[in-house]
């Protein structure tokens, strides 16, 4: 069950139990509006933390199984996303990468890349704000 790896970061990490609560919500809301790509900016100030510390909850809920991360590759001039990876491996094989919004081809100083978590299972958050 899946909810139970949510009681496993918890039991793991006991001083952390508010926060992780706190980032459960945080993504269950996020869930209910239609998505479940989590922006770790975004979830920081929900929380009221920092970035950095979003970021290292996040992971602990993808150790737990529950996010995967990604990387967005986004064009500067209109914010678009252009490409997502689940590494940065290949991306300098990619170059130059095409952005359809403003219909031109990127090199990495047009480009800026942004970490973020899909969630791997929505039933688990449903659960947690059931609960």
């Amino acid at each position: 069950m899946q909810f139970q790896q949510l009681e496993n970061i918890r039991s793991k990490h006991p001083s952390l139990s508010p926060l992780i609560d706190t980032l459960a919500n945080y993504i269950s809301g996020e869930i209910d509006e239609g998505r479940t790509r989590i922006v770790p900016a975004l979830a920081a100030t929900y929380m009221k933390r920092s970035e950095a510390e979003a970021t290292a909850l996040l992971m602990l809920f993808e150790d737990a199984g529950l996010l995967n991360h990604q990387f967005d590759i986004i064009c500067t001039r209109n914010n678009a996303v252009v490409l997502t990876l689940p590494d940065l491996s290949d991306l300098q094989r990619r170059l130059p990468l095409h952005c359809q919004l403003c219909d031109r081809d990127h090199e990495s100083d047009d480009l800026r890349v942004e970490l973020v978590f899909e969630v791997t299972s929505v039933q688990v958050f449903k659960q947690h704000a059931i609960a």
